[in-house]
């Protein structure tokens, strides 16, 4: 499996083969429980790896591959308990299959012109409930073990998931500068952009340490995904 990683580049052009190849690769690194944990245990000691590892309030994101070079980087996803109404995109193309809980996935509209609306330095305080700015549903499906979509960056979602429900995220190479991350409940609308363009502050209060890479390895293997 890891040999197989090790060849492999990803043609985000070309969708619907990305698509087949992305699921392909995750459903068998799924199943290959070994090369889950060495990649792990990998990721822990390899700085350039653990580096990317980071805490936020409705994730834990673990990196355990890196070929951007090859068009692909491979994250491990573990929600927390928190959960908000943040629809948003992303700055690149990705494939997700859910190992483990379920969540309510839904997919909006967006009306109206962010980047001629929302300050290019703004981080989380700006309110976009006076703007003409909304995000609409449009579509939505319940997520549960074994299902795997591809996500384009120019769409924007929502995921409402449950307590300890894993997934495995492969994304493809940034297409944009910065995504779009909004809060229903406050009105509030932010830039987030790539950790090149990140303030320091922010960078680091999502830092984590080898002991909650631990305790996550662990519950990992309590919920037998590992």
């Amino acid at each position: 499996m890891l040999d197989e990683l090790d060849r492999l580049t990803i043609d985000w052009s070309d969708l619907h083969k990305a698509r087949a190849q992305t699921h392909e690769i995750l459903t068998a690194l799924a199943e290959d429980k070994q090369t889950m944990t060495h990649l792990l245990e990998r990721a822990r000691e390899e700085e350039d790896l653990f580096d990317k590892c980071e805490h936020h309030r409705l994730l834990d994101k673990l990196v355990i591959y890196d070929a951007l070079d090859r068009g692909f980087r491979i994250r491990v996803h573990v929600s927390t308990e928190d959960h908000r109404d943040r629809p948003h995109d992303h700055r690149f193309t990705f494939t997700s299959l859910i190992l483990r809980g379920h969540y309510r996935h839904v997919r909006h509209q967006l009306v109206g012109r962010p980047d001629e609306r929302i300050p290019e330095d703004a981080q989380d305080d700006f309110d976009a409930r006076d703007s003409d700015l909304r995000v609409i549903p449009r579509f939505v499906t319940n997520e549960i073990p074994g299902n795997c979509y591809t996500l384009h960056h120019s769409e924007i979602h929502t995921t409402y998931t449950t307590p300890d429900t894993v997934s495995l995220f492969l994304r493809g190479p940034a297409e944009k500068e910065r995504s779009l991350i909004t809060e229903r409940e406050t009105g509030r609308v932010w830039w987030r952009y790539g950790e090149d363009k990140e303030k320091d502050a922010r960078r680091g209060s999502k830092r984590i340490s080898k002991a909650y890479f631990d305790e996550l390895t662990t519950r990992l293997r309590g919920m037998e995904v590992l």
